[in-house]
C-alpha cells in the first residue's frame, strides 16, 4: 500500500496535496519470461503472453492485489498457455495453518497424535485441489498451476544467460521459450524396467493398466530449486567438491507432488473406450501375504461412462470383473480430470505413445504429496477410491472419516489417503535411533504396488516388539519417507547416463538415520528423487550427454 494511502486511512488530514495517480509497474513473477507489454491498471495486470503453439494472446489477471498478497507469502504470477494465473503456495481451504512448525508436527509424531496428523494431511489435500484461476476459460486447481522440472530448468538457464554448456546444446531454445504445459505426462521411470513383468502377468483382464505421471513444485520449492540451480549436475558436483554432504535444504513452505493420470481416449475409434464405457482396474486393497501386485493382477474393475455428467451413484469395484452394474459405474466428474485441448494433444500423444486428440480426458488416479515442514519432510499419498468412505488398505475408514468434506468438492472428495510422517512406530529420532517397533506402511497402489524385491537396492530390517525380525521387500511394504530418504547423488562420470535408472537406491520400509554410513562420499538430495530424475548432465566428463538431452525432450 502506498504511503499516501496509509496516511489517508489513518485519518491524517494535514496533507493538502497528493501526487496524481500513476499506474504501478508490473509486479515480479515467472510470467515475465514469456509475456510482453505487462501493465497494471487499477487492480488488474494485463500482458501479451505466449501460448503452447508459440503465438501470443492478450490476457488479464483480475484481483491483482489479492494475488500480490499470495506472492508475498511465496506465491507466483505465471503464464499458463497464454493466460496470467495467480499461483499460491497453498490455498488455505480449511483454516489450518500451513506450514506448521517442525516443533508442532514433531509433537504430533512423537506423541502418537494420529488424529492431528490425519487432519493436517487432509488440509493439504483440500488446499492444493482448490480452484485458483482459469486457463482459456477453464478453471484450474492450485496443483495444476505449479511448476514442472522442464520449466524450472528453462528458468535456471535463462538466469545463466546461455543454452549451451561446453559447446553442446542441452535443450533447444525454440522449445524452451514456450511456456510449459501443465500436462507433461510420461511413464514413471521405475516402471520402464518393469514392463516384461507387467506384460507377462497372468490376471483377469481389468481394463486400462497404463499410468502416466508428472512432477511439480509449488512456488516456494520451485524458487529454491531455481535459485540454487539444483537441476544442473555442475551444481551438485561443486557442492561435493566444496565438502557439502547435502544440498541446500528446501524452505519449510515447499511442496512437491507427483500426480498420476490415466488417459481416456474418448474420441478415438480404436481407443480404450468401448460403447461409451472406459474400464480400468479397481484397487482391492493390500494383498496378504505381501506380494508383487501390479494393476494387471488386481482382478477388479471400475467402469466409467464417459457420456454422463455430474456425480454418479457408483460406490464399489467389480471384483472378478464379472460385469458392469450401477454400483460399479462412475462418471468422469467423479474424478479430478482435465479435458485435453487441441494444443496439448500432440505433446501428450508423443509423451504417452497413445493416440490422443482434443476432447480426450486425463483423469487423476493418484498423487504423492510431500511438504518440507520437518527435516524428513511430511508424506501423504492419495488415490481414487470407488468408495471413499470405506477405502481399502493402506487407507482405512478412520482416515476417510476425517476428510474435511465441507472444504472439498465432490471430485476431490473421491480420494483415499495414506500418510507416513515417520519410518517406524514408535517414531525414532532423525539420527541415532533403531529400526525397532512396527512398520509404517504408506504407498500408492498405482505407483508402488507393482514393485518386486528386485526394485529395492537399500535393505534393512525391523525388530518388532515381540523380538521377531522382519524385512519388508515388496512395494506394498513401502514408506515414502524411507524410500525418499535414500535420495543421493554421486559424481562418478557416466553414472547417470541412463535416465531411466537414476533414482537408486530405492528402499522399502525400515529405519535409518540421516547420518547413515551409506551416505559417505555422497550428496544427499533433501529427499528429492525428482532432482536426480530430471538432472541436466552438464558436467559428466563427456558421458551420457546425448541420452540426457533426449530425456529432457520428453
Amino acid at each position: 500500500m502506498k504511503i499516501a494511502s496509509m496516511l489517508a486511512w489513518a485519518g491524517v488530514s494535514c496533507l493538502v496535496w497528493t501526487a496524481p495517480a500513476v499506474a504501478a509497474g508490473p509486479p515480479p513473477g515467472s510470467y515475465l519470461l514469456s509475456c510482453t507489454g505487462a501493465a497494471v491498471q487499477g487492480d488488474a495486470l494485463s500482458a501479451s503472453c505466449q501460448t503452447l503453439s508459440g503465438s501470443f494472446q492478450q490476457t488479464t489477471l483480475e484481483q491483482l492485489g489479492t494475488c500480490q498478497n499470495e506472492v508475498m507469502k511465496g506465491g507466483d504470477i505465471a503464464n499458463l498457455n497464454g493466460n496470467l494465473v495467480c499461483v499460491p503456495n497453498l490455498p488455505n481451504a480449511t483454516g489450518e495453518a500451513y506450514p506448521q512448525s517442525e516443533t508442532t508436527v514433531n509433537g504430533w509424531v512423537y506423541s502418537g497424535n494420529q488424529a492431528a496428523l490425519i487432519r493436517h494431511a487432509w488440509s493439504i489435500w483440500a488446499g492444493l485441489t482448490q480452484y485458483t484461476g482459469k486457463v482459456n476459460g477453464t478453471p484450474v486447481r492450485a496443483f495444476e498451476t505449479w511448476t514442472t522440472p522442464s520449466n524450472m530448468i528453462y528458468r535456471i538457464q535463462s538466469g545463466l544467460g546461455t543454452d549451451v554448456v561446453k559447446g553442446r546444446v542441452l535443450l533447444q531454445k525454440s522449445q524452451l521459450l514456450r511456456p510449459g504445459s501443465r500436462f507433461k505426462l510420461e511413464m514413471p521411470h521405475q516402471f520402464r524396467n518393469l514392463q516384461p513383468m507387467l506384460k507377462s502377468a497372468s490376471a483377469i483382464p481389468d481394463g486400462d493398466t497404463k499410468i502416466f505421471v508428472t512432477v511439480a513444485y509449488n512456488p516456494a520449492a520451485a524458487e529454491h530449486a531455481i535459485r540454487n540451480k539444483l537441476f544442473l549436475q555442475s551444481t551438485l558436483n561443486r557442492y561435493l567438491k566444496e565438502g557439502y554432504t547435502q544440498i541446500p535444504v528446501f524452505p519449510t513452505s515447499a511442496i512437491t507432488i507427483k500426480p498420476v493420470y490415466k488417459v481416456i481416449q474418448k474420441n478415438e475409434t480404436d481407443g480404450n473406450v468401448k460403447d461409451g464405457i472406459y474400464t480400468m482396474p479397481g484397487w482391492p486393497g493390500t494383498p496378504s501375504p505381501a506380494k508383487t501386485f501390479p494393476e494387471p493382477d488386481w482382478g477388479a474393475c471400475v467402469y466409467v461412462d464417459v457420456n454422463q455428467s455430474g456425480p454418479s451413484t457408483g460406490n464399489a469395484i467389480d471384483k472378478g470383473c464379472a460385469g458392469r452394474t450401477a454400483s460399479t459405474t462412475f462418471h468422469v466428474s467423479d474424478f479430478i480430470h482435465h479435458v485435453i485441448t487441441a494444443q496439448e494433444a500432440p505433446a501428450i500423444a508423443s509423451q504417452t505413445k497413445m493416440k490422443v486428440s482434443a476432447g480426450d480426458i486425463a483423469i487423476l488416479v493418484g498423487m504423492h504429496v510431500t511438504t518440507r515442514e520437518t527435516t524428513r519432510w511430511a508424506w501423504q499419498t492419495f488415490w481414487w477410491s470407488a468408495n471413499p468412505n470405506q477405502p481399502y488398505l493402506p487407507s482405512d475408514s478412520t482416515i476417510a472419516a476425517a476428510r474435511p468434506q465441507q472444504d472439498m468438492d465432490a471430485e476431490s472428495g473421491h480420494y483415499a489417503m495414506a500418510l507416513s510422517y515417520q519410518m517406524v512406530a514408535p517414531a525414532q529420532p532423525i539420527n541415532g535411533g533403531q529400526s525397532v517397533g512396527h512398520s509404517v506402511i504408506a504407498y500408492n497402489p498405482h505407483l508402488e504396488a507393482g514393485f518386486s524385491p528386485s526394485t529395492f537396492q537399500a535393505r534393512g530390517s525391523i525388530t518388532q516388539p515381540d523380538g521377531k525380525v522382519i524385512t519388508n521387500e515388496y512395494g506394498v511394504q513401502t514408506n515414502c519417507m524411507s524410500c525418499h530418504g535414500q535420495a543421493q547423488y554421486q559424481s562418478t562420470p557416466g553414472h547417470y547416463k541412463d535416465p531411466d535408472n537414476r533414482e537408486k537406491p530405492y528402499a522399502a520400509d525400515f529405519y535409518f538415520g540421516l547420518n547413515d554410513p551409506s551416505f559417505q562420499g555422497k550428496l544427499q538430495l533433501d529427499f528429492a528423487w525428482s532432482i536426480l530424475g530430471n538432472l541436466v548432465l552438464d558436467d559428466d566428463g563427456g558421458q551420457g550427454m546425448v541420452k540426457s538431452k533426449k530425456a529432457m525432450h520428453k
